[in-house]
């Protein structure tokens, strides 16, 4: 008799959970509260990126923060409210925010990010999986020196692991992408980087799990989780109860709502990002690049071209703030003046929120005082990019399998 596994989450978390889960031969069911078509892995922007091993909590982000949050148009807003949970999270984000914490926190970074960047690849060649996937890299345009210096410093960083990434001047950038002309002081390009047309894959990789046998229920509201001995007994949803041997969280920023019921307190906070999508661009750049001033992150992928930003902590909501959209347009027509002219009036802008922890590393592995229930959240920016590295050792932990990467900053419990 096979396994039984309950998945709550259809990002690319929760799927590749159930991928891996379901090639050992397990029985998986995926729960979600949505339709699967509208969450973070469908509006970002589908980077890969080996190069991001920087964790979001980093020594002078607080001082940077607190300047951005005078600005509305800003790449970073907290919005001030008495939280509880808000507050602890902030108070160990300042705790994490040092250069012993990063220097520890990098190679697990850099570990996780390339082995899932050869998972995708992977999955894309066995599987046929065809969404637009390419790797000649990622520019990193900066248009003062002053952010160039800082990004030169990070080359610095991802030579000493192994990653391709150099300093390129204007001319040099030009024809690595000579699709545009930046305004720019100069670029770092990371040759290790690559993307993707993530809802392309996703429906694919959807279609693929169904077809293998992975029950996927939609529209399926989890409102309350059972457990009794140490263990979780039943996920109750508005549609039926959900038994099974192990239980996987893989709801994104709804993860802390879920393990409240259990009577634990995860730090994590809903950090809400826009995008939008360019159907017929004035100009499309060959090379995905992130304008590093306004921290925008543009994309061509097979249906446009995307531009994403912003990192907005307001709670769980999928409110647009236009000042926010506003703010990501006019870096855009900063950093590429073929876009001055473009009138932005039909774009929709789309808002998600990514799962962020204190310390900018992602939960996963086991809950320890529940011995049938796991983790996989909190990755921020990084969704995306570690989503199958994230299945793969949820998978390898509930199986009992020797987990290929192995660390105690990644740990479930290490705020409980």
């Amino acid at each position: 008799m096979s396994k039984k596994v309950v998945i709550v989450g259809a990002g690319i978390v929760g799927l590749s959970t159930a991928y891996y889960l379901n090639k050992e031969g397990v029985d998986v069911t995926v729960i979600d509260g949505t339709d699967g078509n509208d969450n973070c892995s469908y509006g970002n922007a589908g980077y890969v990126s080996p190069s991001h091993i920087i964790p979001l909590a980093s020594p002078g982000i607080i001082n940077q923060g607190l300047k951005w949050m005078l600005d509305s148009k800003s790449p970073f807003y907290i919005q001030p409210k008495f939280s509880r949970d808000l507050l602890t999270w902030g108070w160990l984000f300042k705790k994490a925010s040092t250069n012993k914490r990063v220097k520890a926190a990098i190679p697990v970074l850099n570990t996780l990010t390339t082995k899932s960047q050869s998972l995708y690849e992977q999955i894309i060649e066995e599987e046929g999986i065809e969404a637009g996937y390419q790797k000649p890299g990622l520019l990193m345009v900066c248009q003062t020196k002053e952010a160039l210096k800082h990004e030169i410093d990070l080359v610095e960083i991802a030579n000493q692991y192994g990653l391709e990434a150099s300093v390129v001047n204007k001319a040099e950038t030009e024809k690595l992408d000579p699709n545009v002309q930046y305004d720019m002081a100069g670029a770092v390009y990371f040759g290790c980087d690559g993307w993707m047309t993530p809802q392309v894959f996703m429906d694919k990789f959807k279609a693929l799990l169904v077809k293998r046998g992975v029950k996927l229920d939609f529209n399926t509201d989890l409102q309350a989780v059972n457990s009794k001995g140490g263990k979780v007994t039943e996920f109750i949803t508005d549609k039926k109860n959900y038994q099974a041997d192990q239980f996987v969280i893989a709801a994104g920023s709804w993860s802390p709502t879920i393990l409240k019921w259990l009577n634990l307190r995860l730090p994590l906070q809903p950090g809400k990002g826009y995008s939008f999508t360019i159907e017929n661009p004035p100009v499309s750049p060959k090379l995905p690049s992130i304008l590093v001033e306004a921290r925008v992150a543009t994309t061509p992928m097979l249906n446009g071209f995307r531009v994403a930003g912003t990192m907005e902590i307001t709670g769980l909501n999928h409110d647009i703030n236009e000042r926010r959209v506003q703010g990501i347009i006019k870096s855009l027509k900063s950093a590429i003046p073929e876009y001055q002219t473009y009138n932005f009036e039909e774009i929709k802008p789309w808002a998600g929120l990514r799962p962020c922890t204190p310390d900018g590393l992602p939960y996963i592995g086991q809950v320890k005082s529940i011995e049938n229930l796991y983790l996989g959240t909190g990755h921020a920016m990084l969704g995306w990019t570690l989503g199958p590295i994230t299945g793969k050792l949820l998978t390898q932990n509930i199986l009992s399998q020797s987990a290929e990467i192995k660390s105690n900053l990644l740990n479930v419990d290490r705020y409980f």
